[in-house]
């Protein structure tokens, strides 16, 4: 198995905007205090938001905001960390373009989360988009060795930590996590890096399912010498 080693990654141009734009976000909804109120009152996804309020474009205006500077830190960090590497292979309409499917995909989630188990808060953050950078990162690297904080792992386990993350934030930290949106940004992107959002993926996953069931069907059993009192006969 191939080994690869993780290093500082170049800062992009495209990390440099996202970073201004969400730093600037953040520090005028901090100091102008009518800017803050508006954008508690109409940039954050909800159930009540979506489906009471009918303010749709919640599901993807959440993602610019942030609860505090710590939270934007960490969510710039992983940012910086998993798609410096991506955001330099794509070109820049697909970056941009990823970025909001995964986090309109985060907040599609968030709502149907609520609505299945009837609770309602406000949710904000970069971090479904961020979590679909990670799941890209980890695609790309599925059975690939990796030198995470030191710690060897694959792709796949990379993403397991996350998760696993999450959970243990969710379960024993004070800090309101949410969960629904990074697994919904994390979803979201896996669907958009393998292909299996098309429908003609998902004949061809289908198609290979049924044609190698037809094969085991078809597959006979080795033949086997006959026997004599329970004994394999000889030769």
């Amino acid at each position: 198995m191939a080994q690869y080693r993780m290093y500082w990654p170049p800062v992009t141009r495209n990390f440099k905007i996202i970073a201004g734009v969400l730093f600037g976000l953040w520090i005028a909804s901090v100091l102008i205090e009518p800017l803050g109120a508006f954008m508690r009152a109409n940039m954050l996804v909800s159930r009540d938001a979506v489906v009471e309020r009918h303010q749709i474009w919640t599901l993807l205006s959440y993602s610019l905001w942030h609860a505090d500077f710590f939270h934007l830190l960490f969510n710039l960090f992983v940012l910086y960390i998993f798609g410096s590497e991506i955001d330099r292979a794509w070109k820049p309409s697909t970056w941009w373009r990823y970025l909001a499917i995964c986090a309109l995909g985060g907040g599609i989630v968030v709502v149907l989360s609520q609505l299945i188990f009837s609770t309602n808060y406000p949710t904000l953050g970069f971090s479904g988009a961020v979590m679909g950078v990670v799941a890209a990162y980890a695609w790309y690297h599925w059975d690939q060795k990796l030198n995470f904080l030191f710690i060897p792992m694959t792709g796949k386990m990379l993403l397991l930590v996350f998760i696993g993350i999450d959970i243990f934030f969710v379960v024993f930290g004070r800090e309101a996590i949410s969960i629904a949106g990074h697994l919904g940004g994390m979803a979201t992107g896996l669907l958009l890096v393998t292909g299996y959002w098309r429908p003609a993926k998902l004949k061809q996953i289908l198609r290979h399912r049924r044609n190698r069931n037809r094969l085991k069907l078809l597959r006979r059993p080795p033949e086997t010498k006959p026997k004599r009192n329970g004994v394999d006969k000889p030769n």
